[in-house]
């Protein structure tokens, strides 16, 4: 398992270890010199105490009292600090020594105390103290501190009457002093715990400012941060980082408050961008299922029309010479006056059948239109006036709400003629109560087509008839042959333009027909 470790317990972590080198280091550097200035204070206490040695020895010595001497050095050897004292003479044969034992034995020059002076092939009058100072232990295993200091020949000694040493005997001989240094040493050591403890204080003090401050400074932002981070990856792109410093964790606050802006900005794009693509998508895929339907209708109507085509030339020629032969016997004085009437009856239903016939006949023929610039209002007002009077028409009324900046349309006259003159009998027919049938022209928002919106309030179509409303030979009437809205969808279509149909059933039922406007229609009829 993988330790993590917080951003505050590295910072303390580290700092500690870097303080603990350094703390190590003073306290080898302390150590170290507290140790060589101990030695040299305990040479220096240790050079005073063989001075005042050798002025109690030369008052003795010019008195003639050892005796004397050995008590006094006796008392100064009782001392706790000091290990031992020996006075040895020019011969290496010690005179006196705080150990009893060592009276009168003879030391060698390879003596620790007597190697300071007697260096091979260099034997030195005077010996620095720094060179008179040796550290040892002694059997025990203390350590102690030797110090050897010569006494030299004075001139009172050897001109005193009472003294036998030669003028030219330098040194008399030496004392060695050996100090101990344990109490020295328990110094030192009580000196380095005090040091180690102040340190290990130091070190939880600094521990704790640090992590308190990296907890106010860095660990708090940091979190924040985090946070925020978190809040963003949710969705919430509202979220802020408040800034309460002006060092670089504000300055990366305020970078991410910035970038979080601009997140929060290009999701909204793309949001908008996807809306408005599912929008024209689904507008596109409209157009393209409306396409495939008119495909699709016009693939029927042309199948269509090539057999009605055929059919209609089969039926109209016997159905000529039916009608021409019921003719002439109508017109025949020798006909008996009881079979006129059913006479009559046949040469009406062969009227009617030659009619029908016609009207397929145009729908298979798809006349090609003769286009020319005609005014849409006036043509609307033209077909309202022709049919306004007729007796379907008399508890019907008409509303026409006309844009009169409206510029003429590029289509045959004639066939809209048509197909608006089968659109009011249509809505006529829904409406045998009466109602309104309302007209309305406007342009299209492209400015390319003029459109014109024919609602009636009849009993509306269900949506099952509404997708085959443009079939031939689809009619709801009890009459009728279900052509006329095929030949008005031809027609609609020869011109360029569309016809499209809206219903709800008890409501009424609107036709939308769009056509080309003429190029510059606007600009002509703005000018007349």
């Amino acid at each position: 398992m993988h330790l993590r470790l917080s951003l505050i317990v590295k910072l303390t972590l580290a700092t500690s270890l870097i303080l603990v080198g350094f703390m190590s280091l003073l306290d080898y550097v302390n150590l170290k010199n507290f140790k060589r200035a101990t030695i040299e204070y305990a040479a220096s206490n240790a050079d005073q105490l063989t001075e005042i040695i050798n002025q109690s020895t030369y008052d003795a010595m010019m008195k003639n009292d050892k005796a004397s001497l050995y008590q006094m050095i006796d008392r100064i050897a009782q001392s706790r600090s000091i290990e031992h004292i020996s006075l040895i003479d020019r011969t290496g044969t010690v005179v006196y020594s705080s150990h009893r034992s060592e009276v009168g034995t003879v030391i060698d020059q390879k003596n620790e105390a007597c190697i300071f002076c007697h260096q091979p092939n260099n034997t030195r009058l005077y010996s620095p103290t720094s060179n008179s100072s040796r550290v040892y232990r002694i059997v025990g295993g203390a350590e102690v501190l030797g110090y050897t200091k010569a006494i030299y020949n004075q001139p009172e000694c050897s001109t005193g009457a009472c003294h036998f040493h030669d003028k030219d005997h330098h040194i008399l001989g030496v004392l060695d002093i050996t100090v101990s240094l344990e109490n020295l040493r328990q110094q030192s050591h009580e000196y380095r715990m005090e040091f180690i403890v102040m340190t290990c204080l130091l070190l939880l003090l600094i521990g704790v400012l640090i992590t308190f401050m990296t907890q106010r400074l860095v660990d708090r932002p940091v979190q924040r941060l985090v946070q925020h981070t978190a809040q963003v990856s949710a969705g919430n792109m509202d979220a802020r980082i408040p800034i309460t410093s002006a060092d670089e964790l504000g300055d990366l606050a305020e970078a991410v408050n910035d970038m979080t802006e601009s997140l929060a900005k290009a999701q909204e794009e793309l949001k908008d961008w996807a809306d408005s693509l599912e929008h024209k998508v689904e507008e596109r895929s409209l157009e393209i299922r409306q396409m495939q339907a008119q495909l699709n209708r016009s693939e029927k109507l042309a199948s269509l029309g090539n057999l009605v085509a055929g059919i209609a030339h089969e039926i109209n020629n016997p159905l000529s010479g039916i009608l021409l032969y019921a003719s002439i016997v109508d017109n025949d004085k020798r006909l008996d006056p009881l079979l006129k009437p059913d006479l009559e009856r046949v040469i009406a239903e062969c009227r009617r059948c030659a009619d029908i016939v016609k009207q397929l006949l145009e729908f298979s023929r798809e006349a090609l239109p003769h286009k020319g610039p005609v005014s849409l209002n006036e043509l609307l007002d033209k077909v309202t006036g022709l049919l306004q009077h007729q007796p379907s028409f008399q508890n019907i009324r008409i509303e026409r709400s006309y844009d009169p900046s409206l510029g003429p349309v590029f289509v045959d006259a004639n066939q809209m003629q048509q197909v608006f003159v089968n659109l009011f009998i249509n809505a006529s027919h829904a409406m045998p109560k009466g109602g309104l049938i309302s007209i309305t022209t406007s342009k299209t928002d492209n400015g390319g087509f003029a459109r014109v919106d024919i609602g009636d309030s009849g009993c509306g179509i269900s949506e099952e008839d509404l997708q085959r409303i443009f079939d031939p030979f689809f009619t709801t009437k009890a009459e009728g042959t279900g052509l006329g809205l095929s030949i008005s969808y031809g027609f609609v279509e020869n011109n360029s333009g569309k016809i499209e149909v809206t219903s709800k059933v008890g409501v009424g039922t609107t036709f939308t027909i769009l056509l080309p406007l003429q190029e510059g229609g606007e600009e002509e009829q703005g000018a007349t």
